[in-house]
């Protein structure tokens, strides 16, 4: 039996460049994949995995766009946090939700001024009990009107309107 001398059984340098190259271009590929459904499909729905938690009848800035929605549950209550942004003045978005959260089932119970925000507190008039703070500002190098609402909501824990979380701050009336 005649052995094939080795150096005739590799590769030629050209091919073992190709092969090289060809390699680094499949993990290239492989990694920008990767890498853009974690940015387009795993940090969105992290993002925005609260927009189905914000009430359908919860009030909304005209115009703003939601900039982020989180949830956290835990037994009896789920803790809602959303951002939006507008480019109208804070206090035209301030005398808005003064307004609205003023209407229909919900109360509001407080508003204070704190730094370049002003906080408004919340809540429903009956049940489920839902509750919470809404805050608007514009920051001095921007301009945008930050928005930024965090709620509770829960289920009675009898029939009336005792809940098992709290959000609320203000004071009632």
């Amino acid at each position: 039996m005649s052995a094939t001398p080795r150096s005739a059984r590799l590769s030629k340098p050209g091919e073992v460049v190709a092969i090289l190259v060809a390699s680094a271009v499949v993990w290239a590929v492989l990694i920008g994949v990767l890498a853009t459904l974690f940015f387009a499909v795993f940090i969105p729905a992290v993002q925005f995995g609260g927009r189905g938690e914000i009430p359908g009848d919860f009030p909304v800035y005209p115009g703003a766009h939601l900039d982020s929605a989180l949830a956290s549950r835990s037994p009896g209550c789920t803790t809602v946090d959303a951002a939006w942004s507008t480019g109208d003045r804070a206090p035209q978005v301030v005398d808005f939700y003064r307004q609205q959260l003023a209407t229909g089932d919900w109360a509001l119970t407080d508003s204070r001024s704190v730094g370049s925000s002003t906080v408004l507190y919340f809540q429903t008039t009956s049940a489920p009990n839902r509750e919470g703070y809404l805050s608007a500002s514009r920051e001095p190098y921007s301009s945008q009107t930050q928005i930024t609402m965090s709620m509770a909501k829960s289920a009675p824990v009898t029939p009336g309107p005792m809940s098992r979380c709290h959000v609320l701050v203000g004071t009632s009336g």
